[in-house]
């Protein structure tokens, strides 16, 4: 359609780059890749606006009214052929064996099935491009044991419920050192814990910290900025001191 002539490809080039867009060429679709059919897709969606005001400057009416019709189509297209690209992406590689593949075949299955119970309540919130485009609102909640944990966290909790080794880490840690070894492998999930760990569970750290502020900023001190000195001295958190000092010019 828009990559027939080399005429197309160019105008279609030149119009992405008055309309500042990310991607400036469709890709196209190969067997030899097994990732680019999702890319494909993906890429269209990205570049429908671009598209459609491609064909309506070529006064292609038909092929219009077709891509109106089937761009919802693309949307959901796009967004689980990704997933299956991200999931297809975790099989792959030297370092890996079986029971890791079973824990991200495993997860991949929970999500689907957790999908489903939020379509069928009307949240596509887990689908971008789906999401976007149909501008729903987050208007159901999954009745399971993730359906407190918000929308955007889902996905990584139930990979990260279904991980082995984050498993056995967990045995052998505190609640606090598990979190900051998952931090890379499950930023959100992470995150979400980090924010509930660094909440004061009871007065008494309130209490000591008034206490631990009189030392500090005394009379002689009283415009002292106190905030990083009582992190570090509330905290049981070891500082990583060299860190620091690399990130401070000399």
């Amino acid at each position: 359609m828009l990559g027939s002539s080399a005429l197309n490809t160019r105008l279609f080039k030149e119009l992405c780059n008055n309309m500042n867009s990310d991607h400036k060429v469709l890709l196209f679709y190969t067997a030899v890749r097994w990732i680019s059919k999702g890319n494909v897709v993906g890429r269209v969606f990205k570049l429908k606006n671009e598209i459609k005001q491609f064909l309506e400057m070529e006064g292609k009416h038909d092929f219009m009214r077709y891509f109106n019709d089937e761009i919802q189509g693309a949307a959901y297209l796009s967004d689980i052929l990704d997933q299956l690209n991200k999931l297809n992406l975790k099989l792959q590689g030297k370092e890996t064996h079986i029971i890791y593949f079973k824990d991200n075949i495993q997860a991949f299955i929970l999500k689907l099935q957790n999908w489903r119970l939020k379509v069928n309540l009307g949240n596509f919130a887990m689908f971008e491009h789906h999401s976007t485009k149909t501008e729903e609102s987050e208007t159901g909640i999954v009745d399971n044991d993730v359906s407190d944990i918000p929308d955007e966290v889902q996905d990584e909790f139930l990979e990260l419920r279904n991980d082995s080794s984050a498993r056995d880490i967990f045995q052998e840690k505190s609640s606090s050192q598990f979190w900051c070894a998952m931090r890379h492998s499950y930023p959100k999930v992470s995150m979400l814990s980090f924010q509930i760990l660094v909440r004061f569970a009871s007065t008494y750290l309130c209490e000591s910290g008034f206490s631990i502020l009189m030392q500090i900023k005394t009379k002689a001190r009283n415009k002292l900025d106190v905030q990083d000195d009582m992190r570090l001295v509330l905290t049981k958190t070891q500082p990583r001191i060299i860190t620091l000092a690399e990130q401070m010019q000399a």
